[in-house]
């Protein structure tokens, strides 16, 4: 499983706790570090990697991944570009949580995002 943005990454450390094998990226070295020590403070078990979107090598040479979350994205229309260029070189699944960013409305229709519970959206490529 791999997330994308994951900032303090809770969907990572949800997703370890039940087994995944997860590597968790963002581009802000602040978030990667709080993440590896919140994960070692709980005794999981994940990878985390400090990744931009617009150099995804590290990300496309793991593909295909089995899944794909990310939470909270589109806050900027580069991201939502970005974004939109780099998951279907992804594979696999695809959840994105959305609060209603006003970059997502449009991302979604371009992917003909499924609701799947409250403001999460499975994407088709």
């Amino acid at each position: 499983m791999l997330e994308l943005g994951c900032g303090l990454g809770l969907p990572s450390l949800a997703a370890a706790l039940r087994g995944a094998h997860v590597l968790a990226t963002d581009w802000a070295d602040d978030a990667i570090e709080l993440l590896r020590r919140n994960a070692e403070r709980a005794g999981v078990s994940l990878r985390v990697a400090q990744v931009r979107w617009s150099e995804p090598e590290p990300l496309l040479r793991a593909a295909p991944w089995d899944i794909v979350l990310g939470a909270d994205l589109l806050y900027e229309a580069r991201n939502a570009e970005q974004l939109a260029e780099l998951l279907p070189r992804l594979g696999g699944e695809v959840l994105l949580a959305e609060p209603g960013r006003p970059y997502a409305k449009e991302f979604l229709e371009r992917f003909h995002a499924e609701l799947v519970g409250e403001r999460i959206y499975r994407l088709a490529s």
